[in-house]
């Protein structure tokens, strides 16, 4: 598969992790020897599953290399209008791709082998998106410290993954809904609310199961989508917080 690494955005002055990045784009913050964005191209590139790379949101003078990096797209101003220019990017590399991968520039933490065991889990073509969720003891066991937000199921509680396989289709379709879902992507609420007013009562009741809402999802949406539950805690330790940053730090210092 090909994949979309998204790095654009500037964190703006009321962002906490402004005072790291002063104007620069967050996925080159500096981490243990390389900007964060080389440590996930460095793991993409060694996953037996990824054949191309489209970076979105830099430049080739932004010093980032792999031999897998087949192209750049400038940032688009939103991490919608990113998506859909990278995706549009891959398709016009290989038009006939039927999944392609989405990853975040800010989960410095995963490695070849995660990429490889996650995309051999969401290799279903039959299935328009497949969305990785960590169960939080295993999230808070890896990384106690790292305060992630949770969905309640009846399954139990869940954090996101930013690391996505998708059928291109689903790029373009339904643009307002995707731009809506992708910027409550960090409030559980606000998804549920989106996608209905049942799913948010039966969510904040704690009543939906992970099965429930993948077919409301999927229907809301009108695609077919799927939770892939992972067994790394590293594709949910993302960056938005200095001490998240702190803590990647820490353990890629180790390595």
């Amino acid at each position: 598969m090909d994949c979309v690494v998204a790095a654009g955005g500037v964190p703006a002055e009321d962002d906490l992790l402004f005072e790291y990045t002063r104007g620069k784009p967050k996925a080159l913050l500096g981490i243990a020897g390389k900007p964060m964005v080389q440590w996930v191209i460095d793991a993409l590139s060694g996953s037996e599953q990824i054949d191309r790379i489209v970076l979105v949101g830099l430049g080739g003078d932004d010093g980032i290399t792999s031999p897998k990096l087949a192209g750049y797209v400038p940032d688009q101003g939103s991490l919608l209008a990113n998506a859909i220019a990278g995706v549009g990017e891959i398709t016009r590399l290989g038009p006939a791709a039927r999944q392609v991968v989405m990853c975040s520039a800010d989960i410095p933490l995963i490695t070849p082998e995660i990429v490889d065991e996650y995309i051999d889990q969401s290799s279903d073509p039959s299935v328009d998106l497949h969305f990785g969720v960590v169960e939080r003891t295993m999230m808070e066991s890896r990384f106690p410290g790292s305060r992630r937000s949770y969905v309640h199921l009846t399954d139990g509680d869940f954090a996101g993954a930013d690391l996505f396989v998708i059928n291109p289709r689903i790029a373009y379709s339904n643009r307002e809904m995707w731009d809506d879902l992708i910027g409550g992507r960090k409030s559980a609420l606000r998804q549920a609310r989106r996608i209905g007013v049942g799913t948010l009562l039966r969510l904040l009741l704690r009543r939906l199961s992970m099965a429930e809402a993948e077919e409301r999802v999927s229907r809301a949406l009108n695609l077919r989508g799927r939770a892939v539950i992972v067994r790394q805690a590293e594709l949910g330790m993302d960056v938005d917080k200095p001490f998240q940053l702190e803590i990647c730090r820490q353990e890629l210092a180790g390595r």
